[in-house]
């Protein structure tokens, strides 16, 4: 179960990401109060993306734009659509991971032959004993991620629009923001405008988006050769042992440690694979 929520969680980023990753280097901040550590790390992330600020002329045609951003993501808008797409994207497959055979197949120390020759009845009356709740069980789960995935989007939707503003305001002119809201005005482009961000929740575009993930995923197959290749052309990393004795005073120094205990504080370089291991397992 657990892999599961983890591989519909990735494709759900995937998904959420798509419409974002369209759009200029949008800078999201959150009100929301955080641990130390999530604060620092946000921190970290914000920084990755590094925006100029915007022109006196930019700035000038932002109420242009965060005009055309509320037509397009009116208030709710962000929250009611992920949560939609959470549960359109977890619902069938929960449904499939709570059937009896894969509740036996989890519980059961058998055979899977022996699954299999059961008929429907017998493994829905072997699953009642050994969970009599699993039948509801993924509607729970889906309503639980939902609602608080629902709320940590509708979180991002006001950080979200103001960036989404400032990314319009800074690739359309005057002229071409006007012109989007002339269309926008009409009927068309009022669909459009209301459609055009939760067309990338719509059935056909998730669908299509988790077939092309096998090949997504096997792109990355020879990536550890590759790296491999890659750092064999550099210095190998160095142990406490490989260090000469100034290089060893200098860092006790620097990091204000007894020179005696430093060996007890450098940790031994990590194998790539070793190290592939425990980002896995992130």
């Amino acid at each position: 179960m657990r892999n599961v929520l983890k591989t519909a969680t990735f494709s759900l980023t995937l998904a959420m990401t798509t419409p974002a990753l369209a759009q200029d280097q949008v800078e999201v901040t959150s009100e929301v109060p955080a641990g130390d550590g999530m604060a620092e790390f946000a921190k970290m992330m914000g920084g990755i993306f590094q925006t100029e600020p915007l022109t006196a002329e930019q700035a000038a045609r932002l109420p242009q734009a965060e005009a055309l951003v509320g037509t397009m993501m009116p208030e709710g808008f962000y929250g009611t659509m992920m949560s939609d797409m959470m549960d359109k994207m977890l619902r069938p497959m929960m449904s499939m991971f709570t059937q009896p055979k894969f509740v036996l197949a989890g519980r059961l120390e058998i055979d899977e032959e022996r699954i299999e020759a059961l008929d429907d009845g017998q493994r829905a009356e072997l699953a009642g004993l050994l969970d009599p709740g699993y039948a509801e069980r993924a509607d729970a789960i889906i309503t639980v991620m939902t609602d608080k995935m629902g709320g940590a989007f509708s979180v991002m939707e006001k950080p979200m629009r103001e960036g989404l503003s400032k990314a319009y305001a800074v690739r359309f002119d005057e002229d071409q923001l006007a012109d989007i809201a002339t269309f926008f005005a009409t009927p068309t482009g009022e669909i459009y405008a209301r459609e055009q961000m939760a067309l990338f929740a719509d059935p056909q575009v998730m669908q299509s988006s988790m077939q092309a993930l096998p090949a997504m995923m096997g792109s990355f197959g020879d990536m550890e050769t590759a790296m491999t290749e890659a750092m064999a052309t550099l210095p190998a990393e160095r142990s406490y042992a490989d260090l000469t004795d100034a290089e060893r005073a200098r860092m006790a120094g620097l990091l204000g440690v007894d020179a005696a205990t430093l060996e007890d504080v450098v940790k031994p370089p990590k194998p790539m694979d070793e190290a592939d291991g425990e980002l896995e397992e992130l």
